[in-house]
């Protein structure tokens, strides 16, 4: 190791220090991915992967924590990131490490099949041709299907779940119909729930990887690299390869991805945004040439491919000078879903995946910027994350607090790939 990767390596440890211990956790969030048990149970997992017994014992100790509250928790609406199958993909995790099967993983796994079925059988039952819109809720990563379906890809019970979850997302490349022109299938009016047909006002095409197409092209992309395949499957990742390609802005840098297209007053779809924001995995270029990245590995098409370093080259090199001169769009705070790691995670995939030189000489500025939020007089030892609109960031959980800035960091230490393939929650690999 070298020096950064020495310091990436003292950090990564002494969060997991901070975060031995599961009983102080706020129940409310207990059974989540992002904030809870089992986000944070990854972390020591992930340490426990290489034999370490402590790492280990502490990862029982938080999914013992969270198997004991779900008992008694409320059922939520089910997604990768909230109730059982954020509970599941974390047991999942534990089950690749030990290397056995765990009776507790393969009773909730039933359970996330079903949900799964369920919620893929309700967008089948959709009529984009009446022009009734799709919810971000049903497809996305957080709450929908592409999430459950990058849960069910490690599913090594039956594979039926994940092909209907993908026949699904393959539906959306139906158009919209609505007032007399098509718009894309994965056009929606509201965010979370409900159906209802667009307007100028509500309406828009979500382009970001965490709530947005990337999303679902990720997973199909995968899928197909699993060997996992639908009817119709290639044509839908080609449809929606090319959208984004269609929808790519253009700055000095290189080409830029909005986080939106919306209605103009003229029926016309436009980008929302008229400069890059910040490049983060959620809803930034980064996260949305990973998805491209991984469509032109499927298929095979060097275009998409090329398009996806020539963007996340741009986005670093966006954030390097919006960093440098304190300019809007900058990352403030360290966490996966908006902030530094996952822009270093995203980066690391991708240098590892092609070789980039570009990409790896920035992974070492991206790590110090890292390692200048560390806060030893904080709880979870960074500097806490700031708020996100009306959205308060965690600061020691998974999505965008501590826990997953160590699993990004240890990414960086080590260079290689997670053993556990945390980074599947996110469908960056």
């Amino acid at each position: 190791m070298n020096r950064q990767q020495r310091a990436a390596a003292a950090l990564c440890a002494d969060i997991a220090r901070r975060l031995a211990d599961p009983e102080p956790l706020d129940s409310a969030n207990a059974l989540t991915l992002s904030d809870g048990l089992p986000g944070i149970a990854l972390l020591h997992l992930e340490l426990g992967a290489d034999g370490d017994a402590d790492a280990r014992h502490t990862a029982h100790r938080w999914l013992s924590e969270a198997v004991t509250r779900a008992r008694t928790a409320p059922q939520d609406t089910p997604g990768l990131y909230r109730g059982v199958p954020a509970l599941s993909f974390a047991l999942t995790r534990a089950a690749l490490i030990t290397g056995r099967p765990l009776k507790a993983a393969d009773r909730l796994a039933d359970q996330v099949r079903t949900f799964a079925r369920a919620l893929a059988a309700w967008e089948r039952r959709r009529r984009p041709q009446d022009g009734v819109c799709v919810t971000i809720g049903t497809y996305d990563v957080i709450s929908g299907l592409a999430g459950l379906g990058a849960h069910l890809l490690d599913d090594p019970g039956r594979p039926d779940a994940l092909t209907e979850v993908l026949t699904a997302l393959t539906g959306l490349t139906e158009p919209l119909h609505l007032d007399g022109r098509a718009l894309p299938g994965w056009w929606t009016a509201q965010l979370r729930t409900g159906l209802a047909r667009a307007t100028v006002e509500t309406g828009h095409a979500n382009v970001g990887l965490a709530h947005g197409i990337p999303g679902p092209l990720a997973l199909l992309a995968l899928a197909r690299e699993a060997g996992v395949t639908v009817a119709g499957q290639d044509e839908a990742i080609r449809g929606m390869a090319e959208w984004l390609l269609s929808v790519r802005q253009f700055a000095a840098d290189g080409p830029w991805w909005p986080r939106t297209m919306v209605l103009d007053s003229d029926g016309a779809v436009v980008a929302k945004d008229t400069t890059p924001g910040r490049p983060s995995w959620c809803y930034g270029t980064a996260g949305i040439a990973r998805a491209l990245y991984l469509a032109g590995r499927a298929l095979d098409v060097a275009e998409w491919r090329d398009t996806a370093v020539t963007a996340l080259r741009a986005a670093l090199a966006e954030a390097r000078r919006a960093h440098e001169t304190r300019a809007a769009g900058r990352l403030e705070d360290a966490g996966l879903c908006h902030g530094w790691s996952g822009l270093l995670q995203t980066t690391w995939r991708m240098a590892d995946d092609t070789g980039d030189a570009t990409l790896r000489a920035a992974l070492p500025w991206l790590a110090d910027r890292i390692l200048e939020l560390a806060a030893p007089e904080a709880p979870f030892g960074l500097v806490p994350p700031t708020s996100d609109g009306n959205i308060t960031s965690d600061p020691a959980g998974f999505l965008t607090g501590a826990t997953g800035v160590a699993l990004a960091l240890r990414t960086f230490a080590t260079d290689a790939a997670p053993v556990t393939g945390w980074d599947r929650g996110l469908l960056l690999g």
